[in-house]
């Protein structure tokens, strides 16, 4: 059973490429490969330090396309060195929902669907952004039932 759980998070700086493309598994695959590999190639020719596993931070939800912004949290002077299509934003102070998303990728909307249900039930809404970190990736894990996404989501309450 998923753990939900209301954490305080404070301001964090990100640089980011953002994309949009179909919701198929296999596009959303492609792209956020080619997006984290933009802003990790910045990273690398400015020699910044990030500070974190892979995220992705959504502003908003249509059923048909996804919108996401890959990146990397870094220090917020860091942040000055974005050029190109690789932006700098942050995210934001506040209460979020979290929890941990246990497996594939491509179980991240029933995952999703079970959080907004939780979110009702309990007389939140939905605000923006949300974001996900990678705590592990593919390539590291012997199946996709060993990944782990950890999931913020901001909320406001009633």
């Amino acid at each position: 059973m998923t753990r939900y759980q209301m954490v305080e998070c404070k301001e964090q700086s990100y640089l980011y490429n953002e994309r949009s493309c179909s919701m198929d598994p296999a596009d959303i695959s492609k792209n956020m490969g080619v997006a984290f590999q933009a802003v990790g190639d910045l990273i690398a020719s400015k020699g910044i330090t990030s500070a974190t596993k892979p995220l992705s931070v959504y502003y908003g939800y249509d059923p048909q396309i996804m919108t996401f912004r890959a990146g990397f949290l870094v220090s917020a002077a860091e942040t000055a060195k974005a050029e190109g299509d690789v932006k700098a934003d942050v995210l934001p102070a506040g209460q979020m929902l979290n929890y941990i998303h246990k497996g594939p990728y491509a179980m991240l909307r029933v995952s999703y669907d079970a959080a907004m249900k939780y979110i009702s039930e309990n007389g939140m809404t939905v605000g923006a952004p949300t974001w996900e970190i990678y705590l592990n990736e593919p390539d590291d894990v012997k199946s996709e039932d060993a990944l782990r996404t950890d999931i913020y989501i901001t909320v406001n309450q009633a």
